[in-house]
């Protein structure tokens, strides 16, 4: 069974959590994420199963979209509304036009520096174990990249002051924590702050309308018995074909001579290319660092159509080669 799933993940769930559920349902062992989502958080989490795991770098970069609220007045220990309060200010007042200045300061390439509660690890351990442990380890600032950060429905106040809320739509690169941002916004505006609400709204290309909640995955586990029949899954929509979650990658399809040469890890002469692939949506990556993670990686198939795995380009085009990166097992294809 391989394939990606666009999963809604509840709040109270960790998406480890999720991807034990999907193992359970599926009869899947092979599951992975390709990005955390906070356990109080709701919203999209993109599963790969099966051979799709190994695809699971190649998909990491993508753009993730939420709808946040920040709550001014107070800041806590977790910067977001289920931690101890840390400060506390209630006689403060602030603007419309001071509040869109804070948006506007935030948009584009900012330093964020990640929070105590995060799946980073320091010397080993993740961050939010030592967080639980009451302990507290310097942290380096993090560049991240927000494409988008724009107050949603009818948010003029006029003032602002103690318990007040705004809820807002981001757009941002792989590794922002909106939490740090509604913090940032309240440090910005010197008024301590927290967020009391988050809901990841899009991923990659994929949005909320994509998306297909646990139960509605069990009804189809049920109905198709897939724990002991794997195979019905391709028949149904929500299962995704692997290549679509790397379609920001340019591709090629390789002549026959030039398929076998990939699947045998040979390098292939651009001369066994007979069609090079435009890459899909590319501009939903937000490629926010490691030019490497995409730079000359191409996605791969054979002259059937088949989806071999990802390789590399050198020189490009005309006269440049091919050389396998991560190919798939010959019975995923």
């Amino acid at each position: 069974m391989d394939g990606i799933l666009v999963l809604l993940k509840p709040p109270g769930m960790t998406s480890h959590d999720v991807v034990d559920a999907v193992r359970r349902l599926l009869g899947e062992r092979r599951v992975g994420h390709t990005g955390t989502l906070d356990p109080g958080a709701a919203g999209i989490l993109v599963i790969c199963i099966g051979n799709a795991t190994r695809l699971i770098p190649f998909m990491e970069d993508c753009i993730k979209g939420y709808r946040a609220e920040v709550w001014f007045g107070r800041s806590t220990d977790t910067q977001d509304a289920g931690g101890e309060t840390v400060a506390e200010l209630r006689e403060f007042a602030f603007t419309d036009e001071d509040l869109l200045a804070a948006l506007t300061v935030f948009q584009g390439e900012v330093e964020q520096i990640p929070p105590m509660v995060s799946a980073l690890k320091h010397e080993g351990q993740r961050l939010y174990t030592l967080a639980r442990q009451g302990k507290t380890v310097e942290r380096k600032p993090r560049k991240v990249k927000i494409f988008q950060l724009e107050p949603v429905g009818s948010w003029r106040r006029g003032e602002w002051h103690y318990g007040d809320t705004l809820l807002f739509d981001v757009v941002c690169s792989k590794g922002t924590y909106i939490r740090t941002l509604c913090q940032d916004l309240g440090e910005y505006l010197q008024v301590p702050s927290h967020m009391s609400f988050l809901v990841r709204t899009r991923v990659g290309r994929w949005s909320l309308q994509d998306a297909l909640t646990l139960e509605e995955l069990a009804a189809a586990a049920d109905e198709f018995d897939l724990k002991t029949e794997a195979s019905s899954l391709s028949n149904l929509s929500v299962l995704i074909p692997m290549d679509v979650g790397v379609e920001h990658l340019p591709g090629a399809v390789l002549s026959k001579r030039g398929a076998e040469r990939m699947r045998h890890g040979s390098s292939v002469p651009a001369e066994y290319v007979e069609k090079w692939l435009e890459p899909t949506d590319f501009e939903l990556m937000g490629v926010a660092g490691d030019p490497s993670l995409t730079g000359d990686l191409i996605r791969i198939y054979d002259n059937q159509d088949r989806f071999l795995g990802i390789g590399r380009t050198s020189r490009g085009g005309a006269g440049g080669i091919l050389r396998p990166v991560r190919l798939l097992p010959a019975e995923s294809r």
